[in-house]
């Protein structure tokens, strides 16, 4: 996984901007701050937390970490 600073400082202002901050996602969806900080600078995956994000920033998890979702495999 790629560390991707830049982008935990633009989640962290627009979650700010709406009144939310990383420590409160965690709160809510039970888990560890240090886990959600973690999945917004790109050191690791939780779907829960990547949906609890994307959810206060009213986006979808694919349009914030479009490289972690691959495309659907066609046969």
């Amino acid at each position: 996984m790629k560390l991707d600073i830049g982008l935990h400082k633009q989640l962290r202002a627009e979650l700010r901007a709406k009144g939310v901050s990383l420590n409160q996602i965690a709160v809510e969806i039970d888990r560890s701050p240090a886990l959600v900080t973690a999945v917004s600078q790109g050191r690791c995956k939780s779907h829960l937390a990547q949906s609890a994000i994307a959810r206060h920033l009213e986006r979808p998890p694919e349009e914030i970490w479009p490289d972690r979702y691959g495309r659907e495999e066609t046969a």
